[in-house]
């Protein structure tokens, strides 16, 4: 098959394009241009023509590529496969559908998610948000390439913690906060890095025991997480996402929150904590007891292996169209 892959949110549609080649199918990924992307939301109206332009663009580009699938990823992308009028399958990330009530494009965001041949969303936590409008609507578990996130030996001289989420309230970057305060009044040569981005990025530089990144290529992430014995992730919404199960990929204990092992049938053993005490707390046993930060990081990957690998991921996807085609007139059913 012939599938197109639009936009692409936390390497989700690389590892799914990686994916689904490696089964023998050609994939696209096309990228729009996001313009005023920083923007506050009421501020991105401004640019809205531009971006009408771009989604046009690749609407066009949709049509001539005649593809057997396209797949959109962030809600309001999916106006770009109305435009083109092709069937597409729309893949929620996270803030493009929570809280949409309070969104000025929701009504479009609305008409996105209905016009979709499925829907798909990345974290169990955005399902309410999804099955409000489309109950139909599939949680998809984010792919991670486990061969580049693999484990690697803790080098001799490695760091204590790495902050890897954003430095941004949605993912609970106050209590990081706080449990870093914590942390450096009862063990002031402790270093933890972080890197910036994010609205609380001031605060955390204003700590002496933060060490503080400028972004990086996703391609050093592996290499900085085997770097560090302790990983936090995000503390807020109680769904890991990629970063989270990348690191865990990487064989280290991550503290995050996680509640919903319901989705999964098992419990991810993720080091769960969602206050600044018991974020402090964790790290610092996480720090004395080498043993078991060694137990935690060898299960997380075994997890990650078993419910995240990308190419089980991509195996889903194909199903998914495969089941489509075979629906089509002509087929020997009815198409749905």
């Amino acid at each position: 098959m012939r599938f197109a892959q639009v936009n692409d949110v936390a390497s989700v549609a690389t590892e799914l394009a990686a994916g689904l080649r490696a089964r023998g199918h050609t994939v696209d990924i096309l990228r729009p241009r996001l313009y005023g992307a920083k923007l506050p939301p009421l501020l991105k109206l401004a640019v809205a023509p531009l971006r009408l332009l771009d989604w046009l663009r690749l609407a066009a580009r949709l049509r001539r590529g005649r593809y057997d699938a396209v797949h959109i990823h962030y809600a309001y992308l999916g106006l770009v496969g109305v435009l083109a009028g092709v069937p597409y399958v729309l893949h929620c990330h996270g803030d493009d559908v929570r809280d949409l009530a309070r969104r000025p494009w929701r009504g479009l965001i609305r008409l996105a998610l209905r016009r979709a041949a499925h829907v798909y969303y990345s974290t169990p936590d955005l399902a309410p948000w999804c099955t409000a409008i489309r109950p139909d609507a599939e949680f998809l578990p984010n792919p991670v390439d486990t061969a580049t996130f693999r484990p690697q030996p803790l080098p001799a001289d490695a760091r204590d913690v790495f902050i890897i989420c954003a430095l941004a309230p949605n993912k609970g970057a106050e209590k990081i906060l706080a449990a870093a305060r914590q942390l450096s009044a009862r063990r002031p040569h402790l270093r933890i890095t972080a890197i910036a981005g994010g609205e609380l990025t001031r605060q955390f530089e204003a700590l002496p025991t933060i060490v503080l990144l400028l972004h990086q290529p996703r391609e050093r992430l592996p290499g900085l997480m085997a770097r560090h014995r302790v990983l936090i992730g995000q503390v807020h919404e109680g769904a890991i996402g990629m970063v989270e199960l990348e690191g865990m990929a990487c064989g280290r204990p991550v503290i995050a929150s996680f509640r919903f092992a319901d989705v999964y049938g098992v419990e991810a053993p993720v080091v769960h904590a969602e206050t600044p005490e018991a974020i402090a707390a964790a790290v610092e046993q996480l720090l004395d007891d080498r043993a078991l930060a060694e137990a935690v990081g060898a299960a997380s990957r075994r997890w990650v292996e078993e419910h995240h690998d990308a190419a089980r991921i991509a195996e889903r996807v194909e199903g998914w169209h495969r089941a489509r085609i075979d629906r089509r007139p002509g087929r020997g059913s009815v198409e749905a």
